[in-house]
């Protein structure tokens, strides 16, 4: 019956085209309507491509944006899990994992787990301190306050800078309008799970005020197929704010200001195996958009506090080891740009920013006066420009960008007074550079179709944990010694595709990508030795690997009625290891935990009078969980259901289910420790009051 339910919702969507036709028969003022939306979606006007205002059919770079009604339909709370059915895009953490540490869980095109940069109103998210790997907690934001998400895919350095190999999101959060959104909302399901939130949207006069907050916990899951008796369920605790104040200083600038609080404590799956995270983040922003220019000033301040909980495996995980504090570590920065739109031909875009990020971290044993930590300071200056110029009524647009970025880094140091081994290490300031060009070009040959074509560098820079800290894991079985010396990791890649309405009711798009990845930081092997019959691995992290990739992105979007509509996206992904100067025999092996195949189907009816009712199925295909290829899992399905009802037009009952027939199929396989297994159906059911 599941592969009949599967079959009959692929079979709707592949065979659209055939239906579109019968479509064309409907009534005049219904095709009237669905040109309405299609328009919409043509006319739709994104920022993150190009820094500045654009058609998103314009866009030389592959660009996918999800608005706020389809953000509150999705059956998920957290971004990570609403971008899964974005094409090039693959979440491979599960909803019941809750958090795993400090990997960050989104893929974009196949270029490795955590080089995707995370924006939240233009503010970069990736803290480039807490761990190697820039951390991102996806969940903060509240959905309620999410204006639209803009996922711009392919290297974005030339823009943004450092982190967006894979490519950028970008949340933009709601402006106050005149009509009032308020509401209140609660929820509860599977595993003791339940959440509160309210919110508050308002604007008066030349003053707009949004508020929103609530607190999220669960008593969690257990992720592994037979758990040992130290093993305890994944749970959460989850505090999170955002408050915005907006003032209309004339009819064409703005002033905002924004602040976020966001807290947790999330189990790992042992008692003394957890972490707590607390964020603060301000920012505000300016904004002047004249009939020939345009400015905008953003400055902000990131402030984390962060204990990781690492329990100790000589008595079985039964005690705590050490506390791994990182108190107090800051980012701040400013970025200022202007727009030139003198002519209807052409905008020039030019900028600089600035961004400074300082480094804190300290090892608690709980026994003993052992003292270790390491910390660092992290500067950066970056000019960058955009041009965009338009020939042939508009129908052919150019783009070309650039940015430069000086990076230093200086205050470095590490030490652990442990008798065994003691270092106090200080190192001496460093600076390097990284030119990121960017150029693109698209070509409307008739009013519905757009042929695009884009090409450009990205490069990430090494963290202050990669160049500073020496990492203990796993009871002391694992280490890496610091290297100041790491270069940035780069990337070049490019891209051709096609986008076209067609039939007035079926939009669909295609496209091809292809990066070459170098100087990739990962660990290298310097010493291996056998103590008690247990083996310790030293590791110094260094730039030993280069990646190549390619795929294809494809999606249909169906406006079947005015009230129903379809989808579906699949990506076809190929990345594998060039060259390895670590281990040779990896290379030729495909990366692990991306799907060479990723595919979503969904439909949505949406009558308030009736019911909004939403269904996806998420096929992934030739998964590898390991360098070397030999962990990996059978093709798996599941599928996700989302139903809402309005009732006196306040009142909405709503029930969000994940993974609906109960799949149980592994999120990571290992050779020495326990698979990681999603926990099977999931069910959230809720009330949200609106005033």
């Amino acid at each position: 019956m599941k592969k009949w339910f599967v079959f009959i919702i692929a079979a709707a969507i592949l065979t659209c085209p055939v239906c579109a036709t019968a479509q064309e028969q409907t009534s005049e003022a219904q095709q009237k309507e669905t040109k309405k939306k299609d328009s919409v979606r043509l006319d739709e006007i994104v920022v993150t491509a190009t820094r500045s205002e654009m058609k998103v059919f314009d866009a030389p770079q592959d660009v996918t944006f999800i608005t706020s009604e389809q953000i509150m339909a999705s059956p998920y709370e957290r971004l990570e899990d609403i971008l899964r059915t974005v094409p090039g895009v693959y979440n491979f953490r599960n909803f019941g994992l809750q958090t795993n540490g400090i990997v960050s869980p989104i893929i974009m095109r196949g270029v490795g787990k955590n080089r995707v940069l995370f924006l939240v109103d233009g503010v970069p998210q990736n803290d480039n301190f807490n761990n190697a790997i820039a951390w991102v907690s996806w969940g903060y934001i509240q959905k309620e306050t999410i204006e639209r998400i803009e996922i711009v895919e392919g290297p974005t350095s030339a823009l943004y800078g450092s982190e967006g190999l894979g490519g950028v999101v970008n949340i933009i959060t709601k402006k106050p309008t005149p009509k009032r959104e308020a509401s209140i909302r609660g929820q509860g399901g599977t595993a003791a799970s339940y959440a509160g939130y309210g919110f508050y949207n308002q604007k008066f006069n030349d003053f707009g005020l949004m508020l929103a907050g609530g607190y999220d916990q669960s008593d969690g899951f257990y992720m592994t197929e037979n758990p040992e008796s130290y093993n305890i369920k994944r749970y959460r605790k989850v505090w999170k704010g955002l408050g915005k104040a907006t003032y209309d200083q004339t009819e064409n600038s703005e002033l905002s200001f924004a602040a976020l609080y966001y807290d947790h404590d999330m189990g790992k799956g042992r008692e003394f195996f957890h972490d707590d995270l607390e964020l603060d983040q301000y920012w505000l922003n300016y904004s002047y958009k004249g009939d020939s220019f345009g400015f905008k000033g953003l400055a902000y301040l990131n402030h984390a506090d962060k204990t990781a909980y690492q329990d100790s495996a000589k008595d079985n995980y039964t005690s705590l080891l050490r506390e791994e504090k990182m108190p107090s570590t800051y980012t701040w920065g400013v970025d200022l740009q202007g727009t030139v739109t003198s002519c209807d031909w052409a905008d020039l875009t030019v900028g600089a920013a600035f961004k400074e990020s300082s480094w804190k971290y300290y090892d608690d044993y709980v026994t003993g006066t052992r003292d270790a930590g390491a910390k660092g300071k992290q500067q950066t200056i970056s000019p960058f420009g955009n041009f965009d110029f338009r020939v042939l009524d508009n129908d052919l647009i150019f783009n070309l960008g650039a940015r430069y970025d000086w990076i230093k880094t200086l205050d470095g140091a590490n030490w652990d007074s442990n008798p065994k081994n003691p270092y106090d290490n200080h190192f001496d300031s460093n600076t390097d550079g990284s030119f990121s060009p960017k150029m693109g070009v698209a070509y409307h040959p008739d009013d519905v179709t757009t042929l695009r074509a884009s090409g450009g560098k990205g490069f990430r820079a090494p963290s202050l944990f990669e160049l500073y800290k020496v990492h203990v894991r796993s009871g002391g079985t694992y280490y890496r010694e610091a290297n100041p010396d790491l270069k940035p990791e780069t990337i070049w890649s490019y891209d051709v595709g096609a986008e076209r309405l067609l039939l007035d009711s079926l939009w669909s798009k295609v496209t091809f990508y292809q990066s070459w990845a170098s100087d990739l930081i990962g660990g290298r092997l310097i010493n291996s030795y056998t103590k008690k019959g247990k083996t310790y691995y030293e590791y110094v992290l260094d730039n030993i690997s280069k990646v190549n990739s390619y795929g294809i992105e494809a999606q249909l979007q169906w406006y079947a009625t005015n009230e129903l509509s379809f989808f579906t996206t699949y990506t076809y992904n190929i990345s594998k290891i060039e060259e390895d100067t670590q281990d040779k025999s990896l290379e030729g092996n495909y990366l692990p935990n991306d799907p060479r195949h990723n595919l979503h189907v969904g439909a949505r009816y949406n009558n308030p009078k009736i019911i909004d009712a939403s269904v996806t199925v998420n096929y992934y295909a030739d998964i590898y969980f390991d360098n070397e290829n030999t962990l990996s899992t059978s093709d798996y399905y599941t599928v996700d259901l989302a139903v809402a009802h309005k009732f006196f037009n306040h009142l909405t009952a709503y029930v969000n289910v994940d993974n609906l027939f109960n799949q149980k199929y592994p999120i990571f396989l290992s050779t020495s420790k326990a698979d990681t297994i999603a926990p099977g159906i999931i069910i959230i059911g809720g009330l949200k009051f609106e005033f």
